[in-house]
């Protein structure tokens, strides 16, 4: 086995037809987790999936996991093998993309990769996950003909034990889901990439992500919202596991006020974080003004110029520029 984005949310995508779904898993250190997130991901109701995976160079059990899995499930779970050493959670995503795009499917889904969804190695998915993405992305791409398309979910956080946390990972962090434009999405990521679908045209348009970007979801999610369109689920399809391993994690708005504490800093005084924090929205959107800008309106053209702004460290500025596009 070898024009302008458009973003939607509905609240429940329905039932699906049937279809073939490669899943991109990186692995790394993830053997605890590893075998209840591979059999939720291959239980899916509805729709056929084939795992790519690849480990980053784990010191764990994670190899001897995968390979149990891979005996278990041969024509379901591919491999990859090769010497490039830990790429990173981002590298490792981006190189398993670049994959996919010459990935061949499997009888009786002959033929190249038409739909993708971004995995986690220690969540569970919900039994109907792919089933309600893939009918939100087909009313997607009747939408938008030939258009690049990405859906998006909420989660329910859970603990290591399965225990739940919260159950909106959105309500939980405080995310923004309802500014959906270019501008937003810039400035702070909205798509939680493990809950994500998105079709070929995405990763063809999206590929290969920068070095300049600051997480593989996060300009595949630029380039939906600026050249494509992108639906967002009100609906949990994913138990996202919190532990103390989690590459990034989710953390309450309460515990976490970014935001709020950004405008206060930005109100007196800049510091080395939040130039740091600016300076990755300036590199990343100056990035995508260079591949893109052929492509772009002469609006996005601007926002995206403006963010480049933010790595000015002139606080009256970049607050100014920051409360501007943040309404967007």
């Amino acid at each position: 086995m070898n024009t302008p984005g458009i973003e939607t949310r509905h609240q429940d995508a329905g039932p699906s037809t049937p279809a073939a779904v490669l899943v991109l898993l990186p692995v790394y250190n993830g053997g605890h987790y590893l075998a209840e997130q591979v059999e939720s991901i291959l239980g899916q109701a509805g729709v056929h999936t084939v795992v790519l995976c690849r480990d980053d160079g784990s010191r764990d059990d994670s190899e001897q996991v995968l390979e149990g899995l891979s005996q278990r499930w041969p024509d379901r779970i591919e491999r990859v093998r090769d010497s490039l050493g830990n790429l990173g959670a981002s590298g490792n995503f981006s190189r398993l993309m670049d994959l996919a795009l010459v990935f061949q499917m499997p009888a009786p889904f002959s033929g190249p990769v038409q739909y993708v969804a971004l995995s986690d190695q220690d969540d569970v998915w919900h039994a109907d996950k792919l089933r309600v993405c893939m009918t939100a992305i087909k009313r997607l791409e009747r939408a938008h003909p030939g258009r690049p398309a990405l859906i998006h979910s909420d989660l329910r956080v859970i603990s290591d034990d399965g225990r739940e946390i919260a159950p909106s990972m959105a309500r939980y962090q405080g995310l923004r889901t309802a500014h959906s434009g270019l501008a937003a999405q810039a400035l702070s990521n909205t798509v939680t990439g493990c809950t994500s679908l998105m079709n070929r045209q995405l990763l063809e348009l999206g590929l290969p992500v920068p070095a300049e970007a600051i997480m593989h979801d996060w300009w595949l999610s630029m380039v939906a919202s600026a050249l494509g369109a992108r639906t967002y689920l009100d609906q949990a399809l994913i138990d996202y596991r919190q532990h103390e391993r989690n590459a990034i994690g989710a953390k309450s708005k309460d515990e976490n006020p970014r935001e709020k504490r950004l405008l206060k800093r930005l109100a007196g005084f800049f510091d080395q974080r939040h130039r740091q924090i600016f300076d990755l929205n300036a590199r990343q959107a100056g990035a995508f003004l260079r591949r893109y800008r052929k492509q772009l309106s002469i609006g996005q053209t601007m926002i995206l110029r403006a963010i480049t702004l933010l790595a000015w460290p002139i606080p009256p500025l970049q607050r100014s520029i920051y409360l501007v596009l943040r309404r967007l």
